[in-house]
């Protein structure tokens, strides 16, 4: 976690760039066994970051072709590419630098590790896996062990056991008014399915709708359409992109930075980002500070390597009635690992502006 108003910690991002190239960031081996685990290591869909990404962050989401497609890369550029493009098929909105598709999967997956978790991380279990893929349920009706309830889809008496029956409205690929039942056999927490025995399959085929990958085939046909990330992305405010890049940036509006991280996966965590402002700093005038103040905010997480790896815009109206403090938050879901954080603000209407850049260690 980070929580600063300082400008510019750069010593530090240099301390932990140096000592980034002493201490390998995935565990890497030495000595006479490391021929051999590196072997271990990358076989199967490449070494462990891609691979646990492959079998928990997108598990129910990715689909047999982009899988093979997947695991016929050579190389970790390769897999960076792949990963950056998977999320942009599925973004709504292509132009923009917000991902909602990828920000909505892991904040599903987030809330079934908090709700639906018991000997298994909540997004492994059954119901973890059904809300991931088709969101929350329009309906639950809850039987504890002593209610009576109805008899389950799959015809069989669970009478002394704890049941959850979800109704979804219409779920892609499988029908209208679909009820989801799911059973505390052990008395644990750990509910599993039960549905028609034509229904299960159907329910556990990822939708191509909510994907927006191309028509099924039999395996992938060209690489390149699974591998090259879209380059359309266009910023709302490149103002605040050369204020970034800026030997001497603005220092005008004071801000306050904090972090924190919530596991998704073993390799993932979701980070909210608090940007924050005190309202008589941001128009200290009283002629300004009685009217509303709209702030564009720019900010963008760097790699150690100096790579960009996410970007966000968003538009902050401060209200002159409001509170005394303004803030933005933002869930942004990244790999853990150490990330240089760079933000620029701007007051639309006075043109006022500031810049904030800080080391961000994402551990949840």
């Amino acid at each position: 976690m980070i929580r600063s108003t300082c400008s510019s910690p750069l010593i530090v991002f240099l301390a932990m760039l140096l000592s980034s190239l002493v201490q390998p960031l995935w565990g890497q081996s030495s000595g006479a066994n490391s021929k051999s685990k590196r072997q271990t290591l990358f076989q199967d869909g490449g070494p462990p970051l891609f691979k646990i990404w492959l079998e928990q962050d997108v598990a129910w989401i990715i689909t047999p072709e982009e899988k093979a497609a997947f695991k016929a890369l050579q190389n970790e550029e390769q897999r960076d590419d792949f990963v950056e493009a998977f999320w942009q098929r599925r973004d709504p909105t292509p132009d923009t630098y917000e991902n909602e598709f990828k920000e909505e999967h892991y904040r599903r997956i987030a809330y079934a590790n908090e709700h639906f978790g018991a000997s298994d991380p909540g997004w492994k279990t059954d119901r973890g896996r059904i809300y991931v893929v088709y969101g929350p349920p329009d309906h639950v009706t809850a039987y504890s062990a002593q209610d009576a309830h109805p008899q389950a889809q799959d015809g069989q008496n669970y009478a002394g056991l704890s049941i959850e029956t979800w109704s979804y409205r219409y779920l892609e690929g499988v029908g209208m008014d679909v009820m989801i039942d799911f059973v505390d056999i052990c008395g644990c927490g750990d509910y599993k399915m039960r549905m028609p025995d034509d229904l299960p399959d159907a329910v556990l085929i990822t939708p191509s709708g909510l994907t927006g990958v191309r028509p099924r085939t039999t395996e992938p046909s060209d690489l390149k359409l699974y591998v090259k990330p879209m380059d359309d992305r266009k910023g709302k405010f490149p103002q605040l992109e050369q204020m970034l890049h800026s030997k001497a940036p603005p220092r005008a509006i004071p801000v306050e930075v904090s972090t924190d991280a919530i596991k998704a996966t073993d390799i993932t965590s979701i980070v909210q980002v608090v940007i924050s402002f005190n309202k008589g700093e941001i128009a200290p005038q009283e002629k300004e500070a009685s009217r509303a103040q709209t702030l564009n905010v720019l900010g963008r997480f760097i790699s150690l390597t100096g790579r960009i790896v996410d970007e966000f815009e968003d538009v902050l109206t401060v209200d002159p009635a409001g509170p005394s403090e303004a803030r933005l938050l933002k869930g942004i879901p990244l790999f853990n690992a150490h990330y240089r954080l760079e933000i620029a603000v701007e007051n639309a209407k006075t043109e006022k502006a500031t810049t904030w850049i800080g080391v961000l260690n994402v551990r949840p």
